[in-house]
């Protein structure tokens, strides 16, 4: 069975062994002498080395591999790990969310809302000033969708909840009056 890694390091490989351009995807591709591979449909040239450094890098991230770790075998400073990583986790995030967009929670569905943050000095106003406001639905079957949202309003939650989920399903939610106007 091929999955989405294996058919990414075998893509990697015929890069790697001089077979296909990295930038076109030409096979029109030659090795030169001092450790590049030149295409000719494209011309433009790529480093070998480079190329197998961001391999490991992929393969490192695959295997979660620490990031200081994974920099002290590669020779590499750790900064450049991390932000190759944090720029991974966010496609990883924004592919995940188009396709949480696809499709939408249904069947028994939890809502709740969370504030996060520290505390404020002294003990002025109410007691989520300054926090993040979270909202949360959870399908009982286990996906989890959340939203960092502005204000704990019944419309912001009602606008969250019917874009997110199906008609007919079933909310199991506290007694917050967020939550009055969805129907018993």
């Amino acid at each position: 069975m091929v999955t989405g890694s294996h058919r990414v390091f075998g893509c990697a490989a015929n890069f790697l062994r001089g077979r296909k351009c990295v930038f076109c995807g030409s096979f029109r591709v030659n090795r030169t002498q001092r450790g590049y591979v030149k295409c000719r449909t494209c011309r433009r040239q790529k480093s070998l080395a480079k190329l197998r450094r961001e391999i490991a890098i992929l393969q490192g991230f695959y295997q979660q591999v620490p990031a200081y770790r994974l920099a002290h075998d590669l020779g590499v400073d750790p900064k450049v790990i991390s932000r190759v990583y944090q720029k991974l986790r966010a496609a990883l995030f924004h592919v995940a969310e188009l396709e949480g967009m696809a499709s939408k929670l249904s069947g028994e569905i939890e809502l709740d809302e969370a504030y996060f943050g520290g505390r404020r000095k002294g003990r002025r106003g109410r007691g989520a000033v300054g926090k993040s406001v979270v909202f949360g639905l959870l399908e009982r079957d286990g996906r989890v969708y959340t939203k960092v949202v502005e204000h704990v309003s019944a419309d912001t939650l009602m606008a969250h909840i019917q874009t997110t989920t199906r008609k007919g399903s079933v909310y199991y939610t506290d007694a917050f009056r967020g939550y009055q106007s969805l129907r018993r």
